[in-house]
């Protein structure tokens, strides 16, 4: 099977796993088909995590098989659950709020409707989105210069390797003593599920399609349950969660952080179930219907799990969502006008909050709080990447235009029942900021003070706002032509012809941003890997001793070997916790050839290969140790400009 084939198959696999599974598990509880599909990818992610920390802990292999036996448990207890008159009927529901009166929200309605061709308009925005990344990539095994690609890179090969994705234990390829570090596996184990596909293939794969369908879908969803009364909303908030900058694909290309992008990906559906299920159960509550305790239950367990799911994908995607969930129950329980009830409501909220400021002001997540780093930019400049869109995951000029689109939408939003997404965007703003300059108030601590991470739900407010931001936008064009007396067709096709236009001059920079990372040189830019290395690596590998340990710094292209091909590399990721072993070993190096003592120190370590990269990724000083190697060490089996790998003979006393 071609690596393309493999890519298709393992992305195909990977996103039926994360769906089908979570999507019969919610049928079984009565879910209506908006519910289903939003909510399905997250659930689909807590099975895969949960039922590797499981198989791990009975000392099962992880596989196809323990995943389908965790989603069949769930599925066994959706049903019990069912039977005992626990279900997430939203039927119930009374008229949309934000909608005209008499409107609801229609589940079997077609999201992509109210707009002629709407399926080739959304295809198209996808090419523009995602082909200038195939271009950059050039071949499914292309592998992303970046830290974190290495990690997951690793990880991955981890688990086929050792058959625990328990993520409990997969921190554990950041040391060498073996030694089990908890690590969020969800993605690694949805990924994993694909048997036999090369690791870089199964890595991008899994990584393209979790990242672009649960977004695009769960943004289009949401758009549909918060304005139901323009059927092309769901369509119009498509288009823009694929060209928007700062989508997880632009994270992916960015910074690699994998486990986040797809938690935020996943956020959105998410976000459109919960709304569903609070209208549904405030229904209830409000007398219109019974059993709201049992209504509670049910959404509460099914929003709960998918919260584990967004957890154990990355935690602070789950901080994210008991904050956006918080600022909903919040600005929904301000608005009502019985006092008890209101008082009531307002627990909800809280109680989300509980969660957040114990990881906050706690030492439950010192991992995260005692992070030093990140980008700062001054204030002002702050401020500018918010108001016109220019956030920092690879500003473009098409986040300038969209913002002259959600603005609008902003504003309208904040003065509607719709108000929450308002404010929502209003709190994720204040916590980019926070994480842009830096601050001491340290808002955004459990995002690693990060505003790339930050970035993806702020752009996940900004898309939905387009949408009566739109409507804004066509009741003025409505007004004009009225006046004029002219027919809209002339302005609706120059319209179109614009926004193509603009979308397709997004094209050159979106390819230049791919290519920094993507392609396997760039001026100005560190590599892992080169292709002189690739080429001579894939000469040598058949003939090498893959039981042997191959010694290279991480952030050297050896170091790609245990995940390419599954040698064994002493120091396989970057950001390793080194033992006095580890450093003893480093020193070891640069005199083995002529000191016995050094050479058994080698020897001991099972060390038979020994990488010298005199361009690293980065540059480390205890790494630079191994650099030190002379090639009288051993066999040279092949150099390049840059690089030397050496075959150790030395002479150990």
């Amino acid at each position: 099977m071609t690596d393309l084939l493999w890519l298709v198959a393992s992305a195909a696999l990977v996103l039926a796993c994360a769906v089908v599974p979570g999507a019969l598990v919610l049928r079984l509880l009565g879910a209506d088909r908006l519910v289903m599909l939003g909510l399905a990818p997250a659930l689909g992610a807590a099975g895969a995590g949960l039922g590797a920390v499981g198989a791990a802990a009975l000392g099962v292999r992880w596989s196809l098989l323990p995943f389908l036996a965790t989603m069949a448990v769930l599925a066994l207890l959706a049903a019990l659950a069912r039977r005992a008159g626990l279900g997430l009927d939203t039927r119930d529901t009374e008229r949309v709020d934000e909608a005209p009166a008499g409107l609801r929200v229609d589940p079997r309605a077609p999201l992509i409707a109210g707009v002629p061709h709407g399926r080739w308009w959304l295809a198209g925005a996808a090419v523009i989105a995602l082909g200038p990344l195939a271009v950059a990539f050039g071949r499914a095994d292309g592998v992303l210069e970046r830290w974190d690609t290495l990690y997951h890179l690793t990880a991955l090969r981890h688990i086929r390797a050792t058959g625990d994705g328990s993520s409990l234990h997969l921190g554990t390829i950041s040391n060498t003593e073996g030694r089990a570090v908890p690590y969020p596996a969800a993605f690694h184990d949805l990924a994993s599920l694909m048997p036999g596909a090369p690791i870089p293939v199964l890595l991008n794969g899994a990584t393209a399609v979790l990242a672009v369908v649960p977004w695009v879908l769960g943004i289009a969803i949401l758009a549909r349950v918060l304005w139901p009364q323009h059927r092309w909303g769901p369509f119009a908030a498509a288009v823009a969660a694929l060209l928007a900058p700062a989508t997880p694909v632009d994270e992916w290309l960015h910074l690699s952080a994998i486990p986040n992008l797809t938690g935020f990906s996943m956020l959105p559906g998410l976000l459109a179930a919960a709304v569903l299920l609070w209208r549904a159960l405030l229904a209830r509550t409000g007398g219109a219907a019974a059993r709201p305790v049992r209504t509670a239950v049910a959404a509460v367990a099914v929003l709960a799990l998918g919260g584990l799911g967004l957890a154990l994908l990355q935690p602070n995607c789950a901080v994210m969502a008991l904050l956006l969930l918080a600022v909903l129950t919040a600005t929904t329980a301000l608005s009502e006008t019985r006092g008890r009830r209101r008082m009531l409501l307002l627990l909800v909220p809280l109680a989300l909050l509980v969660p957040v400021a114990l990881l906050t002001w706690t030492p439950l997540s010192s991992m995260v709080t005692d992070f030093v780093g990140g980008l700062v930019v001054p204030w002002w400049q702050a401020i500018g990447e918010i108001a016109l869109g220019l956030l920092t995951v690879w500003p473009m000029a098409l986040g300038v235009v969209l913002a002259v689109l959600w603005w609008p939408g902003l504003v309208v939003s904040w003065r509607s029942p719709a108000r929450w997404a308002s404010v929502a965007w209003l709190v994720v703003a204040v916590l980019y900021y926070d994480a842009a300059i830096d601050s001491t108030a340290n808002l955004s601590i459990l995002f690693y003070r990060g505003q790339d991470r930050i970035s993806m739900p702020l752009t996940m407010l900004t898309c939905l706002l387009v949408v009566p931001g739109l409507a804004v936008l066509s009741r003025l064009l409505g007004t004009r032509r009225e006046r004029r007396g002219r027919g809209p067709a002339a302005i609706t096709v120059a319209l179109v012809v614009i926004a193509v236009a603009i979308a397709g001059a997004s094209i050159p920079s979106r390819l230049d941003h791919a290519r920094m990372n993507a392609q396997l040189d760039y001026p100005g830019r560190g590599r892992f890997l080169q292709a002189d290395e690739l080429e001579q690596f894939a000469r040598v590998e058949p003939h090498m001793d893959h039981d042997a340990t191959l010694l290279a710094s991480p952030f050297s292209g050896a170091a790609h070997l245990y995940a390419l091909d599954g040698q064994t590399v002493r120091f396989p990721v970057a950001g390793m916790a080194t033992t006095s072993e580890d450093r003893a070993l480093l020193r070891a190096v640069g005199t083995a050839s002529t000191d016995p003592a050094a050479c058994r120190t080698l020897v001991d370590a099972g060390v038979r290969y020994v990488y010298v990269e005199r361009l690293p990724y980065q540059y480390h000083a205890g790494y630079d140790l191994i650099n030190r190697a002379d090639p009288s060490l051993g066999t040279v089996l092949f150099s390049t400009s840059h690089s030397r790998l050496i075959e150790v003979d030395c002479d150990a006393g």
